[in-house]
């Protein structure tokens, strides 16, 4: 109940504030152009970021003079792991601020980082069991670890933090197709590194023709 009460108070400070800078930006009732729009919600997703958290989703409809919807994670808590903040899409999985903070910076984004984590996770997700604690996806490593029935992702790794042998590890044959495509060549001999699929394949005779 208290986490209720809180939200409800953050929530109405945030409508106003996103009402005021609205009325501020467009102050005629002049039919609003694509252009326009996009980038009022581009400096609006960050100043909201920035004031109230990088867990806030909010939707503008400008037909409605700025009416905005404004949601959060149902559920954070606090924790010795930090505060736990819970995915938009999936239930049963939280991130640690430590996570939002350090993808924030390492993919230099203050939008809302939580939608963008479900994102990738979608995609990381496939990777589950691959390797123990960790899941990949074509940006990057995610650390977790079990909290009972709920996936508690701990931190972000983006690829360009990653070692040749940590690239190696996390990205093998089972996962090559989630490597990002400028890691990726279509001659073998222009490659940084090479999978030991590939190096077994470089060494083998070709077959005699028949």
């Amino acid at each position: 109940m208290p986490q209720d009460r809180y939200f409800s108070y953050k929530k109405s400070q945030i409508e106003n504030f996103l009402k005021s800078e609205f009325k501020k930006k467009f102050r005629s009732s002049a039919k609003i152009s694509i252009r326009k729009r996009q980038k009022f919600i581009a400096e609006m997703t960050q100043k909201v970021s920035k004031r109230f958290g990088k867990d806030i989703l909010f939707l503008i409809d400008f037909s409605k003079g700025g009416f905005s919807a404004v949601m959060s994670p149902v559920h954070t808590e606090s924790t010795d792991k930090g505060k736990l903040n819970q995915s938009f899409s999936h239930p049963q999985v939280l991130y640690t601020s430590h996570c939002i903070d350090r993808f924030s910076e390492r993919m230099n984004t203050q939008d809302n980082c939580i939608v963008q984590l479900d994102v990738y996770l979608n995609d990381a997700i496939l990777s589950f069991g691959e390797n123990e604690g960790f899941l990949a996806c074509s940006e990057g490593i995610f650390a977790y670890e079990f909290d009972n029935d709920r996936l508690v992702i701990k931190t972000f790794l983006n690829f360009e933090l990653l070692s040749d042998d940590q690239i190696k590890q996390f990205y093998g044959s089972g996962m090559i197709s989630m490597l990002p495509v400028e890691y990726t060549t279509d001659n073998i001999s222009g490659a940084d590194f090479i999978i030991e699929d590939e190096q077994a394949l470089l060494h083998e005779k070709p077959q005699e023709q028949l």
